[in-house]
């Protein structure tokens, strides 16, 4: 058994020759995003939950992981189209710290809980990635929503405890009951065990859903059934695997298609699959802001906090339960493991019933 937290994403400063495959032979550059952008407010038609006008903004993107959420079919076409940025929803991202001056992220990052206050408190570039991958303004599905910084990795072991994260989910809980006015988001981009449930995160996942909050938990960069992996097996989480986009074969003419990210985790407990392989996100050397690539669950489960940010934007009355089913019931159009995960489809932000509202 191991029962340790550990962060479920590594990260890859190469690879930039994916870019040129998915994108038809043309490599994007490895940061920004140009911003020709088409905006206007709409009313989202693809819920039954009560909707409210949002925006819809239209953008030229280097981001791989956006461009393939905007869109059922492949190839990509370099744009990031989606209803929405996320105002006026919170996502507490529980990792090891943001660069909260990061130029993706400034002035909407809030220093939340911190378990181990006696140390420094930024330990890695990993939670500037995930909070990148929710909300980064260039390279993030919901590019105004706000992160609250929630510290439950101890920078001497670049380890979490289950008692820092239960502490963090208590702390969240209070937070929240100060800011009723704003819809919220938990996202849990770590992996605490590999053989058994852990009853104290399961009861952490049902007090924040009890309290309006979805909690999105990376399945884990692990060759194995997320079934077994805690906190993918806590009731009610919404449980993200890592997918790819490859051709089925070596020529350059072969198709394209959606594939799981090898080393990751499968099976029924999945919800959805997003994009987590060779991601471009925010990082950092030392303390100066950068981006890199990076690879794993952690920032598929941030793409997926993001895009639920998206939804509660427009419909701020959803439940946890029904955000659920909205999310699983938009990605079933693409199957991205037919063999160990037949039934969870990949990340979709779009829609097919759309109504433009006149300013």
């Amino acid at each position: 058994m191991r029962r340790r937290v550990s962060l479920s994403t590594r990260s890859i400063r190469t690879a930039l020759a994916v870019a040129a495959t998915l994108l038809g032979g043309c490599a994007p550059a490895t940061s920004g995003v140009s911003r020709s952008m088409h905006t206007g407010v709409v009313a989202s038609a693809a819920s039954s939950v009560a909707a409210v006008t949002t925006e819809y903004v239209e953008a030229q993107t280097v981001s791989l992981a956006l461009d393939r959420i905007d869109q059922q079919s492949l190839p990509l076409d370099r744009t990031y189209r989606h209803f929405g940025t996320g105002s006026g929803v919170t996502v507490y991202v529980f990792d090891g710290g943001i660069l909260d001056t990061h130029p993706e992220l400034a002035g909407r990052v809030r220093r939340g809980f911190n378990a181990f206050p006696g140390e420094e408190h930024l330990c890695n570039a990993h939670g500037t990635a995930v909070a990148g991958a929710v909300a980064g303004t260039t390279l993030g599905v919901a590019p105004a929503a706000e992160i609250v910084d929630v510290k439950m990795v101890e920078c001497r072991r670049l380890r979490g405890t289950i008692d820092a994260i239960v502490q963090g989910a208590r702390w969240v809980l209070a937070d929240h009951a100060r800011h009723p006015e704003r819809r919220a988001v938990a996202n849990w981009s770590f992996i605490a065990d590999t053989a058994a449930t852990i009853p104290a995160l399961d009861s952490a996942v049902t007090s924040l859903i009890d309290a309006g909050i979805p909690v999105v938990v990376s399945a884990g960069n692990i060759e194995m059934n997320a079934c077994r992996i805690a906190p993918a097996n806590s009731p009610g989480a919404i449980v993200v695997g890592a997918s790819r986009v490859r051709r089925l074969g070596t020529d350059s003419t072969a198709r394209l298609v959606d594939a799981r990210t090898p080393g990751t985790a499968f099976g029924a407990c999945l919800d959805v699959f997003a994009p987590g392989d060779s991601v471009l996100l925010p990082s950092m050397e030392g303390r100066v802001a950068t981006t890199q690539l990076w690879t794993g669950t952690s920032m598929s489960a941030g793409y997926v906090s993001g895009a639920i940010a998206l939804y509660l934007e427009a419909h701020p009355t959803a439940t946890p339960s029904e955000v659920a089913d909205h999310i699983r019931a938009t990605s079933r159009g693409t199957v991205v493991d037919p063999v160990r995960s037949p039934h969870t489809g990949l990340l979709f932000i779009g829609s097919d019933k759309r109504v433009a509202v006149a300013r």
